[in-house]
């Protein structure tokens, strides 16, 4: 498995961002005079696990991407989901457990990565529109794409909600595949 340059490109931004993000944390600890080395180590913490969380969830995208089938895809998906939300989990509880980490900014780091891709879409709708402003024999199908927020499904990682939009079928051994299928080769007969 080998990341391509768009990937790699992704998660230098995302990396940036959420040092950004984590910059501004503390910056907020020290004006509201909270700021002390907990708070440097829990930005810290908080920035690996949102940077981390990225990382592997395009990992995993890439992984099931490659497997062609959509069902082992979407399995692999959720696993990779499963897999990251229980180690996040288990990072956020140890903060809140150990004193020489300060739990907010890990809290705060999970918000990170919607933070950095709303400024993306953000700023590509700007310069899409300043492009179209600026030129204006271009037209809008040969501009830079903007991006549409509206079918966002609350699960917060794009990359995931892209490929959940390949794989239609029901999982095998998931309630109720049985009853929809015979349903399906029911309505097929008639």
């Amino acid at each position: 498995m080998k990341l391509d340059s768009e990937v790699k490109r992704d998660i230098l931004l995302m990396a940036l961002g959420c040092a950004i993000c984590s910059v501004v944390v503390v910056i907020l600890f020290a004006v509201f005079g909270y700021f002390d080395y907990t708070v440097l180590i829990g930005a810290a913490v908080g920035f690996l696990l949102a940077v981390g969380n990225f990382f592997f969830m395009s990992l995993g995208v890439i992984k099931a991407l490659e497997t062609g089938d959509e069902v082992t895809a979407k399995l692999k998906m959720r696993s990779s989901y499963i897999s990251r939300t229980v180690v996040m989990l288990a990072v956020m509880a140890a903060s809140i457990a150990i004193p020489y980490i300060h739990w907010l900014p890990v809290i705060l780091s999970v918000f990170y990565p919607r933070i950095v891709i709303t400024a993306k879409n953000l700023i590509s709708a700007m310069l899409a529109k300043k492009n179209t402003a600026d030129s204006p024999e271009v037209t809008p199908s040969e501009s830079a794409p903007v991006p549409d927020e509206s079918d966002d499904e609350g699960e917060g990682d794009e990359f995931e909600k892209f490929v959940s939009r390949f794989a239609k079928g029901p999982i095998p051994g998931e309630k109720g595949t049985e009853d929809s299928v015979k349903s399906e080769n029911k309505d097929n007969k008639q």
